[in-house]
């Protein structure tokens, strides 16, 4: 790792679990939705696969599918890194633990990135 990339990465005070889900980046201009793979997550962030990086703004918004019933939950957020198509995120409040617990239980995988856009409100 060069120099300049390992100025942007940061020590995590929280660990983060493997994980392979789809979420919904909602961009901070209000424009459309995209959907985004989940490839790791924590209370505090995550680390968010592109199929391209749409918008290059420091804020945002993810909306988590949660499983079980739960409410769709959606997260603001601010870009901490960003290598090719990977965008390190971090949650400007922290995902609750029982919240965090269900999506690492929930997540085997085997998920795929299918079902209809959030609404954006």
């Amino acid at each position: 790792m060069t120099a300049a990339t390992n100025q942007n990465y940061e020590l995590r005070s929280d660990s983060r679990v493997e994980t392979e889900f789809c979420a919904w980046f909602m961009p901070g201009d209000s424009s459309m939705a995209q959907k985004v793979k989940v490839l790791d997550l924590s209370q505090g962030g995550a680390r968010l696969q592109f199929e391209n990086w749409p918008d290059r703004s420091k804020k945002f918004d993810i909306v988590l599918s949660l499983p079980e019933g739960l409410n769709s939950s959606r997260i603001a957020c601010e870009r901490r890194w960003m290598m090719n198509n990977v965008v390190g995120a971090k949650f400007l409040s922290p995902l609750p633990f029982d919240v965090l617990s269900r999506i690492v239980a929930f997540c085997d995988g085997t998920k795929n990135c299918a079902g209809p856009a959030p609404d954006p409100s």
